[in-house]
């Protein structure tokens, strides 16, 4: 690629060519040393990782030395022409980055990380390689002219996996959902934000496949320079509320026990002199259940998201205390790990949902509110495809069940499920449960935004 500012492409090859020669004159040959980085990880396989290897270049004693540089005019001469520049002078020796977060940039550092280090580097030794020079400074040039900076922000998804068809999976505002990165995954384990499945030796570590996807939200802030404080440096960001409500629609839409890790931002990796760390909320890690992960597999259910997660932005729906409860304890329910504690937050659920909205005498026990005001919501549902007794005999079980664990009683008799059959087995009860309570949290959603849709 052609330099744009040709003074400064100048300049810049003549300061590494004199430095390079500089070098070369004292006798000395570059050090290389293998450095094993143990903030970052690589994958080998889908699940391992190894520590990042690299081989780098050790710079001289004399980098650290401002007297030093000075000493080259071509050191002075580059820096007489980015002074000379209305945009170059505001982007080195001075904070650079994101109206909230501002690193220094100086230009030896510049200099040597981005201009000499790839040309030691290749060539193994103090002299120049052009085609390498010209591919560093093409992006030096680049990244000091560029008019914005992109912020990632992520908050990895616990207990989670998708289609690979599906992989970038977009969805609104913004969002995404998407497999980690290597950088992105590094700094979630840094921060101890997702689990690790095995540490198997100094040198390499496992993480499940089902922690390795993240909600991502990027965006785009205009390169902010200098020492003045940006007047939005304090905004709050919206990936917040937007990663609450699309936890509540991946429960809703495609159940399981999805969690989130910890809240990420970082610099995109792929811009010019890219902080290495991310920042993070030290927020509570709450692990799922391993065996119960939530899936997405198809696009049809990506287009549900979308439908639910514009729906849970509605005032009406915010407005619905009722609904807004049960929807807390059916993300709740979803990542217990024991099926006596999803049990007793899904008759929380239940009754916060039918107890007193289906038009009902108040004169009547609790468990047949439930049943009538189920059966009142559910029944001919295409999707739950299921009889009015079956849906009545669970409820019943259920509460049942409900009471025998809340008073601390014994067990006893056969439990229906939602096709008619009996188990024994309460996480299958139970599982049959979310699934019902699942679809009438999603039919009183659009409820709430459409009274008229008859449901």
């Amino acid at each position: 690629m052609p330099a744009v500012h040709e003074p400064l492409h100048r300049a810049a090859e003549d300061v590494v060519t004199t430095v390079l020669a500089a070098l070369a004159g004292t006798g000395a040959t570059p050090r290389f040393l293998l450095q094993r980085d143990y903030r970052s990880w690589k994958r080998c396989q889908q699940e391992v990782f190894l520590v990042d290897e690299r081989e780098l270049w050790q710079h001289p004693a004399e980098f650290s030395s401002r007297d030093w540089w000075y000493h080259f005019p071509e050191y002075r001469a580059l820096r007489k022409v980015i002074q000379d520049h209305e945009v170059f002078r505001n982007r080195v020796d001075t904070l650079v980055g994101f109206p909230s977060t501002l690193l220094r940039r100086s230009l030896d550092a510049v200099v040597a990380q981005y201009l000499l280090t790839p040309v030691v580097e290749t060539t193994r030794a103090y002299s120049f390689d052009r085609d390498t020079f010209e591919a560093a400074y093409a992006a030096v040039e680049a990244g000091l002219l560029a008019a914005t900076v992109r912020l990632v922000e992520y908050v990895p998804l616990l207990g989670f996996d998708m289609s690979q068809s599906l992989a970038d999976a977009s969805l609104p505002d913004g969002l995404a959902i998407r497999p980690m990165s290597d950088a992105e995954l590094s700094e979630s384990v840094r921060v101890m934000g997702i689990p690790i499945g095995q540490i198997t030796s100094t040198n390499s570590l496992m993480l499940s496949r089902f922690h390795q996807n993240a909600l991502v939200f990027e965006r785009d802030f205009p390169v902010h320079s200098g020492h003045a404080q940006h007047p939005d440096a304090g905004a709050p960001s919206p990936f917040d509320a937007a990663a609450n409500r699309m936890l509540i629609a991946l429960r809703i839409v495609c159940g399981g026990s999805v969690t989130y890790g910890r809240p990420m931002s970082m610099q995109h990796q792929e811009d010019f002199d890219p902080h290495r760390y991310a920042s993070s909320l030290l927020t509570q890690v709450q692990h799922p259940a391993e065996d119960r992960p939530t899936l997405l597999i198809d696009m049809a259910k990506v287009k549900q998201l979308h439908e639910v997660y514009a729906l849970l932005g509605e005032p009406r729906v915010q407005g619905e205390r009722f609904l807004l409860n049960a929807l807390r304890r059916l993300v709740m329910a979803g990542s217990r790990a024991l099926p006596e504690d999803r049990l007793i937050d899904l008759c929380i659920t239940a009754e916060s949902l039918f107890i007193h909205h289906s038009g009902l005498p108040r004169r009547r026990e609790k468990r047949e509110h439930l049943v009538a005001g189920a059966k009142a919501l559910l029944t001919g549902d295409s999707e739950l495809d299921t009889e009015d007794r079956h849906i009545e005999q669970l409820i019943q079980d259920a509460y049942r069940r409900r009471n025998t664990e809340m008073h601390g009683d014994v067990a006893t008799g056969a439990l229906r499920r939602l096709d008619g059959t009996t188990t024994s087995d309460l996480h299958a009860l139970v599982g049959d449960l979310e699934r019902l309570l699942r679809r009438a949290a999603h039919l009183f959603v659009i409820k709430a935004v459409a009274p008229e849709s008859g449901i």
